[in-house]
């Protein structure tokens, strides 16, 4: 299923929360006997900590949907994939109300120097827009796209009845992923009362 990505040393997993980076990235780790890192390593959103993982490491595949806005930063990786999930904005938008997710703020304001002309909510049409007209062209031969529905095919997909009161990363069943809080990631700084 993910043979076309085997040339390549790392591979990082992005898209918008929610679009099933998490799952994909463990399957792909699986399947090319890689390690899996979860988003959580690279301190969700902390640019500089996959920056030096890129430099520093070898086979591995990463899941961050939170550094999506920067993936295309990647391009003189020659040994390291981006691939990016698609999946219906609306399903996207139905996990994130279904987990609570309450980050999209934060992500849109990422974006503010992108040379969009919109990036108005949802934060998936704002990803895929970016990626579409910018850094899949910038990323060359080295840009993937994953549909989220293809990964039913894989022997680790757990049909969606199945998953409708699984906490936030978990991939198995009976197995919820540990996640951290915010001050728990690596990369946290504590915001000064003057930065609030």
């Amino acid at each position: 299923m993910f043979d076309h990505l085997r040339p390549f040393n790392k591979i990082v997993v992005t898209g918008p929360q929610r679009s099933g980076t998490r799952i994909c990235a463990r399957m792909i780790a699986k399947d090319l006997r890689k390690t899996y890192v979860s988003e959580a390593k690279v301190g969700i959103s902390v640019w500089p900590l996959l920056e030096k993982m890129v430099k520093t490491r070898k086979n591995f595949v990463v899941q961050c949907p939170g550094l999506c806005r920067y993936v295309h930063e990647l391009s003189g990786c020659k040994d390291t994939a981006i691939v990016l999930m698609r999946r219906s904005i609306e399903d996207i938008i139905q996990s994130q109300e279904r987990i609570k997710w309450k980050s999209e703020p934060e992500e849109i304001e990422r974006y503010i120097d992108a040379s969009l002309e919109d990036i108005s909510p949802p934060i998936a049409k704002v990803k895929y827009r970016f990626w579409d007209i910018y850094q899949r062209e910038k990323l060359g031969d080295r840009a993937f796209e994953i549909e989220y529905e293809s990964l039913s095919e894989h022997p680790m997909w757990v049909p969606k009845e199945l998953r409708k009161d699984w906490t936030h990363g978990q991939t198995e069943i009976g197995k919820p992923e540990k996640f951290p809080s915010r001050s728990e990631r690596p990369g946290y700084r504590k915001k000064m009362e003057w930065e609030e």
